[in-house]
């Protein structure tokens, strides 16, 4: 065992939430797809109404695979904050502290789109009678799953702006290029993706931040590997 940051870390241990994490990244990966009903087209980008018209099974299912996933890429956090150990507490902590808040919203945004699906499906469905009723109920969980969104994107940005200057600090393990692996990248980026011209848009979209994540959980992992790499001296005590 060697000391990280204040505590001893034992190599395997890291290892193997690194192996987890991203195989948990590439199960989300797959459910992103479901939520979604497939492979999408550029105009229901960020719209949802085609949900409506996909089988309400595929979408539950994408939920549900998402959600008994989540906690196997929260262990990406480990060789994430290793890491990050050598920058000191105020570089290593904060950021791993502001994006595991968000991961930790995530399974009611996923679970989400199984009750929001549910939604226009009674929408399309439902008699002139339930009209107003049922359009009311999808314009409340429309709003909801706003909400989530806004929360998640305050937390991307904080997470993501502490992880950005820790890695341009120079004193971590990451190399400075790695700041294109910082989870701010996804809103950035995302007008662009949604810009790729079909069938391309459609299929980056669904899974483009959950790619990312996974990438820096995998850059993690490989950087963390050798136990070597995080040794006593390494470390930083704050000043």
């Amino acid at each position: 065992m060697n000391e990280c940051g204040g505590f001893r870390v034992s190599p395997p241990v890291v290892q193997a939430a690194g192996v987890l994490a991203v195989a948990g990244g590439l199960v989300n990966a797959v459910s992103d797809y479901y939520l979604q009903g497939g492979v999408i087209a550029r105009s229901a980008v960020n719209t949802y109404e085609h949900l409506a018209f996909v089988p309400y099974d595929l979408i539950a299912l994408g939920s549900i695979m998402g959600n008994v996933a989540l906690p196997f890429w929260l262990l990406g956090f480990l060789p994430l904050y290793v890491a990050l150990a050598p920058a000191g507490r105020w570089l290593s902590i904060p950021p791993v502290f502001f994006l595991g808040w968000l991961f930790s919203l995530f399974p009611g945004y996923h679970g989400s789109y199984a009750l929001y699906a549910a939604g226009f499906h009674a929408q399309r469905d439902a008699p002139a009678a339930l009209s107003e009723t049922v359009t009311t109920l999808a314009e409340r969980m429309h709003a909801y799953h706003d909400s989530l969104i806004m929360v998640i994107g305050v937390l991307s940005v904080v997470g993501s702006v502490w992880l950005l200057v820790a890695i341009m600090s120079g004193r971590t393990l990451f190399p400075r290029w790695m700041v294109v692996l910082t989870p701010l990248i996804v809103p950035l980026t995302q007008p662009l993706i949604e810009m790729l011209p079909a069938p391309f848009g459609g299929f980056i979209r669904p899974a483009w931040g959950t790619t990312l994540f996974t990438l820096l959980f995998l850059a993690a992992t490989l950087i963390t590997w050798n136990v070597n790499l995080y040794s006593n001296q390494r470390s930083r005590e704050d000043s």
